[in-house]
């Protein structure tokens, strides 16, 4: 692997354990040798939770290093890696459930879903933006056949709504941002108490905000009215939630169509489900793996699953592209304090649900020999 810098023999890294509450140990790993000729090896300086990492830890009872969203410095790059060198600013997306993750001093990232990252944003802000980028973008221009945003015909082909269900979350304002830069219009969100930020990302009145505060039954009727006014066929939706019972709900907003969810579960059969709505799951690791976990329901062919790392590919170059000119940026968040130290308290925060609106950021400490 190539290096400019002399590298420690070890790194901090945090493993995160199936307990009640979440725990975490944090201990010293040897640092990789070498790379694959693909990888990169950063020097985290920030890393953004998820959901999924307690929900995976929770499911498989194997503690890990579950964190895949980071933002730091190539400290060495393998054999094949031409888009960077050490010292450049990067964020990335980690390979879920593989080695060298991003609660670390030090992590692992395949060179296609890394992305440079501009002097003018924080490694904070960055960290927020990888995994739950590709999964908005899968969603809508692999799932949901949205034309992609660097097709020079896009916004001719997009003239359709889109129904975002949710909307307030990461997945959610995501999602509407990447519709927005594709020309997909209108979009019909709806949010709740942490809407402020989402509402600056629409074109009211055209685009339509709904508060679900409401009531899931007034919703459905005002979904009904917006498409009755506006004279929209709704057939494509995004259910940022996934709960229990919002799949159902929502599949029932669409007229026909697809509804794009993100948890695999059994309860997709369920016989609740509008008769006219094909509900398809999007799973990000797609975009390093090119093919489905054995098991999950309402899944892409294998052929079209395939397809999606050359799509991450193109999609984080595009997306350095987008931050450069200032059109995309990250996620709100919150800094955990304490670093490394301070992971378990994100995770059970997130299990809690009380991070609603705000991604929860971690500031990776180095020594000074460093």
């Amino acid at each position: 692997m190539t290096s400019t810098t002399k590298l420690p023999p070890v790194t901090l890294s945090a493993a995160v354990h199936p307990t009640d509450p979440i725990t975490t140990t944090i201990s010293t790993i040897p640092l990789p040798t070498s790379l694959l000729p693909n990888e990169v090896l950063i020097k985290v300086y920030a890393v953004a939770s998820n959901p999924k990492d307690w929900l995976h830890i929770a499911a498989t009872g194997v503690s890990l290093n579950s964190g895949d969203d980071l933002a730091g410095v190539i400290v060495a790059t393998g054999s094949n890696v031409s888009r960077f060198r050490p010292g450049d600013r990067v964020a990335a997306f980690h390979p879920m459930g593989k080695p060298y993750g991003a609660y670390a001093q030090y992590a692992i990232a395949p060179e296609h879903t890394a992305f440079h990252v501009p002097e003018t944003m924080s490694f904070e802000e960055a960290s927020t933006i990888p995994l739950v980028s590709l999964t908005a973008a899968l969603t809508l221009f692999r799932r949901q056949g949205f034309a992609a945003p660097w097709d020079p015909n896009a916004e001719i082909k997009n003239q359709r709504p889109f129904l975002v269900y949710a909307a307030s979350t990461s997945l959610g304002t995501y999602a509407i941002k990447l519709a927005k830069l594709a020309g997909v219009t209108p979009i019909v969100a709806i949010g709740g108490a942490s809407s402020d930020y989402l509402k600056g990302l629409l074109d009211l009145p055209r685009d339509v905000f709904l508060d679900y505060r409401a009531g899931v039954q007034t919703i459905k009727e005002q979904v009904r009215q917006v498409a009755e006014e506006q004279k929209l066929t709704l057939e494509n939706g995004l259910d940022a939630f996934n709960n229990d019972e919002s799949w159902v709900h929502v599949s029932q907003m669409l007229h026909r169509g697809t509804l794009s969810v993100f948890s695999g579960a059994k309860r997709y059969d369920e016989e609740a489900i509008s008769k006219d709505v094909k509900i398809l799951y999007t799973f990000v690791g797609t975009g390093h793996e090119g093919s489905y976990r054995h098991g999950m329901p309402k899944q892409p062919s294998a052929e079209d699953a395939r397809g999606d790392v050359d799509f991450a590919r193109k999609f984080f170059v595009w997306l350095e592209d987008v931050l450069r000119q200032g059109k995309y940026s990250g996620h709100p968040y919150e800094i955990i304090p304490g670093g490394l130290d301070g992971v378990s308290e994100g995770l059970n925060r997130l299990r809690g649900g009380q991070s609603k609106g705000k991604k929860l950021v971690y500031q990776v400490e180095h020594g000074v020999d460093e």
